[in-house]
């Protein structure tokens, strides 16, 4: 299994690995799933399909965000699956995904 992610629902940007971000974009790590069948799983994306302990949560029909994307955006519920991410959150430059922790604005 190779790199992969899906786009957040809430800004459009990658759920990012740690050791593909920096300073400005290391929030973009702490992700949220929400199931088809109302599951929450929250932790860390690993750049390979998982969160936390959870095994290939970023497939499979979920609804990916930002743990702070989704938290501004007020916790919403499942929505359908997230698009899966053209640079697969690994293959990019270092200024495609630095946008501030939304929660600090």
């Amino acid at each position: 299994m190779g790199f992969f992610s899906a786009n957040c629902k809430g800004c459009g940007h990658p759920a990012l690995c740690e050791n593909a971000t920096n300073s400005i974009n290391r929030w973009m790590t702490d992700v949220v799933a929400l199931t088809p069948n109302g599951s929450i799983l929250i932790g860390p994306y690993d750049g390979y399909g998982r969160i936390g302990i959870w095994e290939e949560t970023v497939d499979y029909g979920n609804s990916v965000w930002h743990e702070a994307c989704w938290e501004v955006a007020g916790k919403p519920g499942y929505d359908g699956p997230s698009d899966s991410a053209g640079d697969q959150g690994w293959f990019f430059d270092d200024p495609d995904h630095d946008m501030a922790d939304p929660r600090l604005s």
